[in-house]
């Protein structure tokens, strides 16, 4: 629940540890550098997990190295780092990390320590190179599902208990999570927060529903990405556009930048005051076989 910052950890803590609780997962974000220091000094973990760096927060940090070096403080005094080194910047932060265990994770190397490989409907989950079994595929951001697993292995769940799991795992709600609604049409609910790759994962999400009807992006586009966020936001419009028949542009926060985006694609651009406005739009216009991409949902103090 993003429950990621001093006062959230507090919260966690509070309303979910009990006498009865063996394993807790504290989620650590940052706006700056020694935040995730300094609650690492009372949380106190034991494992890290760090699973991917991306450009979100930008405008705080003006650089993904200096992203790198603040989420790294999630590793001092821990005795387990687990890495997703897919991403080349952790795939470094791994080769250098001074704890007594590195795990390093995949979704493409079945060599890694620990992988979990797309096999179409289904994943296959290994360990130091070897094959621990088959799973139905979840649906899920198949690297954190690897770093998922490697915590699993680490804390002694068996083998073939982690396999047998990793196929029931679920989305969290709002994270690409897909509905039929009232209408009949498709609903991909992808609006607990955005950023470059997720959102051309959502893309590719609603490109993939089946049958000729409508396909719809909702957005307000993508934000806190500093000096990349005109550039990216013009590149996920003109993704989207390559896609949808409707785009509609929510709020002025970024209009300007999708709107360029948008403009060598076939889709109609829309633009609306606010998301109840779209989601009407879509309520009086879709049906069954059209689509619909809820992409972000940015707060009030966005305009």
């Amino acid at each position: 629940a993003s429950f990621n910052n001093r006062m959230g950890l507090a919260r966690a803590v509070n309303e979910h540890v009990s006498a009865d609780t063996d394993v807790f997962i504290a989620e650590m974000g940052t706006y700056g550098p020694g935040e995730i220091a300094k609650m690492g000094r009372w949380v106190r973990p034991s494992i890290a997990v760090m699973t991917a760096i991306g450009p979100v927060h930008l405008e705080r940090f003006f650089s993904e190295e200096r992203i790198v070096a603040a989420k790294s403080e999630i590793l001092i005094g821990v005795d387990v780092a687990i890495f997703n080194v897919d991403d080349p910047r952790l795939a470094l932060v791994a080769d250098t990390a001074k704890v007594d265990r590195v795990v390093r994770c995949s979704a493409t190397d079945a060599g890694a320590d620990v992988a979990v490989l797309d096999r179409g409907d289904r994943v296959e989950v290994f360990r130091d190179g070897l094959s621990l079994g088959m799973a139905d595929h979840p649906g899920v951001f198949l690297t954190n599902l690897a770093c998922a697993v490697a915590v699993a292995l680490e804390l002694g769940v068996s083998g073939e208990d982690v396999v047998v799991r990793a196929g029931t795992v679920q989305r969290p709600a709002h994270r690409q999570t897909v509905s039929v609604g009232e209408g009949g049409f498709v609903i991909i609910d992808d609006t607990f927060n955005s950023n470059p790759a997720g959102a051309a994962a959502a893309i590719d999400k609603l490109a993939a529903v089946e049958g000729e009807g409508r396909r719809v992006v909702v957005t307000p586009g993508m934000v806190e990405l500093g000096p990349r966020q005109p550039g990216e936001n013009r590149a996920f419009a003109a993704r989207a556009a390559a896609v949808a028949s409707d785009f509609i542009i929510v709020g002025r926060t970024n209009r300007a930048f999708l709107r360029k985006g948008a403009r060598g694609g076939n889709a109609s651009v829309i633009v609306m005051a606010n998301r109840q406005e779209a989601v009407e739009w879509v309520r009086a216009n879709l049906g069954p076989g059209d689509a619909v991409l809820y992409e972000n949902d940015l707060p009030d103090h966005y305009p």
